[in-house]
């Protein structure tokens, strides 16, 4: 590291550290959404076999939403996208065709 770069990682502070959203993203599934998703043998074997940064983002999807409502509902579409053997719409360039 360069003499500046030192000088500033020394100077951080414990109150600016782990603030931003990227910081404290859910890691995993609340429980009940787990289960849920579990429930669905074909989608919840498509989601893990999927790379740990997919589905990284696609928790995030899920359990980023503030309205429970929201969160239900990007659930179901996970799920459902994963029954189907896709990935997201919104973490992929191609349209959906349905």
């Amino acid at each position: 590291m360069q003499p500046a770069g030192l000088r500033a990682f020394e100077a951080r502070t414990a109150k600016k550290s782990g603030v931003y959203a990227y910081e404290n993203a859910p890691k995993e599934l609340a429980p009940e959404y787990e289960k849920t998703f579990r429930a669905n043998k074909k989608a919840w074997e498509y989601f893990n076999a999927q790379p740990p940064g997919y589905r990284r983002l696609a928790i995030y999807y899920v359990m980023g939403a503030k309205r429970e409502e929201t969160r239900a509902r990007r659930l179901a579409l996970l799920i459902e996208d994963s029954a189907a053997g896709r990935r997201l719409a919104a973490y992929t360039l191609e349209k959906r065709k349905d």
